[in-house]
């Protein structure tokens, strides 16, 4: 890959983030003039470089490398909420919760192991946006929180689903298989 694709992904992050090349070189622990370097492909960054600013913006490596045009990274639960906090702090969307805690007979905590994670997270985030919002805490602690929070959960992989290719015959038969089992399912219920 070209150190000019590496040098032109990075300023397009940065300007993305909207940060400037002082915040973003504090941000990954660099002087100012080295993000400079590589900005203008003078300088290639070294690994550990690339990977903290993979780690801490939250993108992936393949798409610093121009090898794939995903920009974001999804292989921890806290790739996922990060995604969901950058939303929250977004001008031009909102969002309201309604969180519904575990219901009698619901597998889904059983069937989808991050699902009570992610139900906890979004009622955590429901509270503490309101807590900023209302001004009974500040700034600090809501992002103390975010930090906390994303740590936390960076040790919580997620796997991603492989959607088979199928042919319209074998597409047809496995639709009609479980639309079999769902209807008889409900009728033992």
């Amino acid at each position: 890959m070209q150190e000019s694709s590496i040098s032109e992904k990075i300023k397009e992050l940065r300007t993305d983030l909207k940060m400037n090349q002082k915040n973003f070189s504090v941000a990954i622990g660099i002087r100012q003039s080295t993000l400079s370097s590589y900005e203008n492909g003078v300088v290639t960054p070294s690994n550990d470089v690339l990977l903290t600013i993979a780690q801490k913006f939250h993108v992936s490596l393949d798409w610093l490398f121009g090898l794939s045009e995903n920009k974001v990274q999804i292989s921890t639960l806290s790739d996922i909420l990060w995604v969901l906090l950058q939303m929250n702090e977004s001008n031009e969307l909102r969002y309201e919760l309604d969180i519904n805690n575990k219901l009698p007979g619901d597998i889904e905590t059983e069937t989808h192991s991050l699902n009570a994670d992610m139900c906890n997270f979004l009622a955590d985030l429901q509270e503490n946006r309101e807590s900023l919002e209302s001004y009974f805490t500040g700034k600090d602690m809501f992002d103390m929180w975010k930090k906390q929070t994303l740590e936390y959960y960076t040790s919580k992989p997620v796997t991603h689903k492989e959607i088979e290719e199928l042919d319209f015959e074998t597409r047809i038969r496995k639709r009609d298989e479980l639309l079999t089992q769902k209807f008889s399912n409900n009728e033992q219920k």
